[in-house]
Formats: structure tokens, sequence, C-alpha cells
């Protein structure tokens, strides 16, 4: 997205006309898009160890072909990118061992803790964390950053379309009901993220790019997938992870004085659009659209409104928390009867007016749905620090490059902006193993924590 701070001059000059890619590149543009694809829709192949039943999906194999493009990567050129991102491999590192921990520990005081099977949705977690190494491995110029900035682009943009025709009551790849939010092909959460994850290489573009047909055309494709798939998905948690990076693009423009009076009007509008057209999918405008359009629109399928039943859910895992506020109650406990079943009445205390169906159970177990309350209730204080820990470092990191640097550094930038869309989406997504937003977390900590790729020419 640019030119290499240390590329030759003609590089410089024209750094998006050479096409040429390393057998690493190609092999982790070609694996990424699989990543965003629902399990639903993924060839499985199930294994079980005892009576623990294991699915290997695709992704799976997309993110062993990503760690073989490191391996690639790094016998041919060295490790040495690896060091720049150390505080946030450390504190990483911390925070899945205390996940793997949190498998066992709770077997000292719970013969019903499932740990087998959670101790495979834990390493399902940490697999994905070689997309992370990957990145600073692979992209080594601006030119391998911006091939894989497009693969996540277009993914989302088939993904938008997707949503769109399914608005429209074509029925693909389990629509939801038509009028109302859809899932594309990528979950209705998940869609949110995707869609706020190119929404947020669109606020970089216009933030500190310089003004050339390449970018033009992939920032106008990031705003147009990004904007309307946010928008079509509903996900408000995703809308916040964008609205902070647009905020946080508006602030670097003003870092390295990009920030004239046309950034500053796109920029704006940028969040305006987002904002108002995802509260209006949310608000009851729509469904009377809908209806007079000849559109249905149901709830959710669960029988209980989507915001109360998630402050249940916080609730429930509050209590859990202060149950067992040091260790937690054990990685993803949240689903198990012995760690929800105690606090249920004090629940049904608390929220009289909900239906049985809001509260878990093991017909529904439904989970802790917000990771910054599940962090607690799973994994305890320590859990939660070493959490934080992790976030800080990415932010850390990120921010420090920036600070340091002369001209912006696009894949610095990047890592920073999908980490503010990140901690936004985690507000409404939880701690779940091989799922699409494991690899846009682990992209974005691996964007945030690789060494800067500068842009030359950015100008007003």
């Amino acid at each position: 997205m640019g030119a290499d701070i240390d590329a030759s001059p003609a590089a410089r000059v024209r750094p998006l006309q050479r096409l040429e890619i390393s057998s690493a590149v190609a092999l982790f543009v070609v694996a990424l898009p699989v990543l965003f694809l629902h399990a639903a829709f993924q060839p499985t192949v199930d294994s079980t160890i005892g009576s623990t039943r294991i699915a290997t999906r695709l992704s799976d194999l997309a993110v062993l072909v990503i760690g073989i493009a490191a391996a690639i990567a790094a016998r041919r050129e060295g490790v040495a990118p690896l060091r720049h991102g150390r505080l946030v491999w450390v504190t990483a590192g911390l925070f899945l061992l205390w996940v793997f921990a949190a498998t066992f520990y709770p077997l000292a005081t719970s013969d019903a803790y499932p740990w087998r099977t959670h101790l495979v949705t834990a390493i399902k977690y940490a697999e994905y964390g070689l997309i992370a190494l990957a990145v600073p491995l692979v992209l080594r110029t601006l030119r391998d950053v911006y091939f894989v900035v497009w693969s996540l682009v277009a993914v989302s943009a088939a993904a938008t379309a997707v949503g769109v025709v399914q608005f429209f009551g074509v029925d693909v790849f389990r629509a939801w009901p038509s009028g109302g939010r859809q899932p594309g092909f990528v979950g209705i959460d998940d869609l949110g993220m995707l869609s706020a994850a190119a929404y947020a290489v669109a606020l970089g573009i216009v933030a500190v790019a310089p003004r050339t047909r390449p970018l033009r055309v992939l920032g106008w494709v990031a705003a147009v997938a990004g904007a309307v798939g946010l928008v079509v998905a509903g996900a408000l948690a995703a809308v916040l992870g964008a609205l902070l990076a647009a905020l946080v693009a508006f602030v670097v423009a003003r870092r390295f004085s990009l920030l004239d009076f046309r950034r500053a009007l796109v920029l704006g509008g940028m969040a305006l659009l987002v904002l108002v057209g995802s509260v209006f999918m949310r608000s009851s405008a729509l469904t009377s659209f809908a209806g007079f359009a000849g559109l249905r629109h149901q709830d959710n399928g669960r029988g209980v409104e989507s915001y109360s039943h998630r402050w249940v859910l916080d609730y429930v895992g509050l209590k859990i928390f202060l149950d067992h506020p040091f260790a937690g109650a054990g990685w993803q406990s949240g689903y198990d009867q012995f760690a929800y079943g105690p606090v249920l009445p004090d629940a049904h205390r608390r929220f009289p007016s909900q239906p049985a169906q809001a509260f878990p159970a093991p017909a529904h177990p439904w989970g802790i749905q917000s990771a910054y309350v599940e962090v607690l209730a799973e994994l305890g204080i320590v859990g939660a620090a070493l959490f934080a820990a992790w976030i800080a470092a990415g932010f850390w990191t990120a921010l420090a490059t920036i600070r340091r640097s002369r001209a912006p550094a696009s894949q610095t930038l990047l890592g920073l902006l999908w980490l503010c869309v990140v901690v936004g989406v985690w507000n409404g997504l939880w701690f779940i193993g091989g799922i699409p937003f494991d690899a846009l977390i682990w992209l974005a900590f691996g964007f945030a924590a690789a060494p800067p790729l500068a842009l030359a020419g950015a100008r007003r």
C-alpha cells in the first residue's frame, strides 16, 4: 500500500505495478479467505479420542497452510522480523498458557468439568496464533501486504453481496428472515466483524495513503463492502469497533500532518454513514419498512430480545466470577451446568420478567456472550490481567512504532485499526475456537507487531 521505506527509487515510483508474488505470500493469500467461511459450509472430518469428538475443518487446513508459508519465509529470509513484536508474543503466549492451564485446574474442585472437550477448543483457539507469527515472517514488503489486504477485502465484498441478496429474500447460506439482519456466508456477528475490518482498510487509505489509482480502487471496494456489510449485519459491537478505528485514523492523519479538510470530511462522513445505517437496521423503523415492502422480519429465533438476553448472560457470568474470583471456573465453563447452575436462582430473581429461554440450561447453554465478562468468569483475575496485558501490548507496540515513524507505516496502521475493531467486537463475541473472528484477532496482532513498512509519497 505504497512503497517500502527500503525499496529502490524505481519501486517507490511504481510500487504496485509489479505483480510478482512469492510462494509464501501466495499460500497466505489463497488460505486467508477460507478462514472467513462459516463452519457450517466447510468440509469436516470427524474423529474421536475416547468420548471426545474432534472436528477437523477446511479452516484448520488453511491455518496449517499459513503456518507452512511462515516456515518457508523463515527458512529463506530468517526470523529477524519477529523481534519487533516480542512484547506481543510474550503476552500472547502467557495468556494462552493460562488458557491451557484453565482446562485442567477446575478438575481440582469439580469432576463435572469436561476438560477433554474444552481442551480441543483451547487447541483450536491457540492454533490460529500461527497467523500472527506468519504476518511479519511472510509479509516483508508493502506489495505483500497489498495482496493480503486485497484477499480480505475481496472476501468481505463477497460476503456483503450475499448478505444483500439474503435481505431481499434469496434463501442461500442459511439466510435469516428477509428484511432484517443477515449472516452472509460468515454468520451475523462475524459478518459485522469482517465488514468492519474491510471498513478499517478504507479508513487507513483515506487517512494517510497516497492518492494512487490502485489504492483508490482498493479503498472504494473496502469502503462499500465494509459499510454495507456493517449495516446488513447490524452487529453493533462491530460498529463500535469501526467507529473507534475511524477516530484512531483521524488522530494518525493529524500526527503526520495529512488531515486536510477533504480527509476529515470523508472520515467523518464514513463514520456517520455506518452509525446511522446500523442503528436504523436495529430499529423498528426498518421493520416497518420491511412490512410495507412485503418483507417479513422475525426475532433471533430464541424467543427473547437480543440485548436483554445479553444482559442476563453477562449477569450470570459476573456471578460465576464472584464464585471463582482468582482463577475462574475454567476455560469454556460458561457452557457447563456445574458453573452456571448455582447462580441461576439469583439470576431469575434479578430478571423476573425474562422468559426461561433467556437463561442458560442443558438444552441451550448459550455461554457468556462478551469476552470481557467471559475472561473474568472462566479465567479469573489472573486470566483477565493476562488478557489485558496482551491487548495493551498490541496497542503499545503499534502506537510506539507510529510515534517513531517519520512516514505513515501502513502495516502498523492496519494492525492498529484492526485492533480497534477487535476490542469492539469482543463486546459481543466470546472465545470460540476456530471461528472467522479468530482469524481477524491474530491478523490484527500480527500486523501490529510487524516491523514498519512506511508509505512513501503520502500527500494532501
